[in-house]
């Protein structure tokens, strides 16, 4: 009898930890500006969820080029990323979109070219030439696709008419060589600039925008507007949880505190990706290149 009831204590302790690795969920989160960064901005968001799911969250900042990695090998269970990433990991793994993320200036952003005041260019056209430096070639949406679609619209090859284009390490850094005059020109996205001048490390009428938009979106761009960052989940979730996660989405807030450490409003029903798709076939952008 003794023997029996240790069997069952020792059974039930070794359930303990493969039930708890049941019940935990991963939600991989784009680390576009760094791990610790994006621990400090979604790990509520991550503990909110959680909370509301009753479930474990566990979050997993992903550098850009682990998200398709991620999501192929099932190492999250739901993914937020930028649209770019977006729309590749739902064409190669037929994921769930579940919400696009609502933040200050909306639910879409755009990319900004910059050009400094010393290179004398205040066109598209007169980059040609030049020196420029973007963000992540081929997966940074607003540092990256946006302008380089933009540029090809107006017959610009960003690969083959500029004398210089190489990645900068962060959007920042890009915004603060062009300003100082190191570097002619940039490719940052929406918002970097009205961030830098707010800490009080540029002042924007010091750089030249090109193509600046004229329109209603409060924040200064020069492409059209793609949506923000998407919340998905893998196809290997259970439905149902999936759609609880979505609900949980939409249902968030701005007052609430993962919302406001995460600089956002909340979320909205996803917004079509297929515009942006379009623009990914047209650049031949893997996955979109065959």
């Amino acid at each position: 009898m003794r023997k029996i009831i240790l069997s069952l204590i020792l059974t039930t302790f070794l359930l303990i930890p493969a039930l708890s690795a049941h019940a935990e969920v991963k939600l991989g989160v784009l680390a576009h500006r760094g791990e610790l960064k994006a621990k400090d901005k979604w790990t509520i968001f991550s503990q909110y969820l959680g909370e509301q799911l009753g479930e474990d969250v566990t979050l997993v900042p992903l550098a850009i080029a682990k998200n398709l990695e991620a999501a192929g090998n099932k190492e999250v269970d739901f993914i937020l990323t930028n649209p770019v990433l977006s729309a590749a990991i739902h064409e190669n793994y037929k994921t769930k979109l579940l919400a696009t993320l609502n933040k200050k200036a909306g639910s879409q952003f755009g990319g900004v070219i910059i050009a400094s005041k010393k290179s004398g260019v205040t066109t598209a056209e007169g980059l040609k030439g030049k020196k420029l430096l973007t963000f992540k070639i081929g997966a940074s949406a607003g540092a990256y696709v946006f302008q380089t679609y933009h540029m090809k619209e107006k017959g610009i090859d960003v690969h083959k008419d500029f004398s210089f284009f190489k990645e900068g390490k962060k959007q920042d850094d890009i915004a603060l060589a062009v300003k100082s005059g190191a570097i002619d020109g940039g490719f940052i996205r929406t918002g970097i600039l009205e961030a830098l001048e707010k800490a009080g490390k540029i002042k924007i009428d010091d750089i030249t925008i090109i193509d600046r938009a004229n329109d209603d979106f409060p924040l200064i761009h020069s492409t059209k507007l793609y949506p923000e960052w998407v919340l998905m989940a893998l196809n290997h979730v259970d439905e149902a949880k999936a759609e609880k996660v979505k609900a949980i989405a939409l249902g968030m807030t701005p007052d609430l505190p993962a919302s406001q450490k995460a600089g956002i409003k909340g979320f909205v029903e996803p917004l079509s990706l297929a515009e942006l798709t379009a623009v990914l076939k047209d650049l031949k952008i893997p996955p979109f290149d065959k």
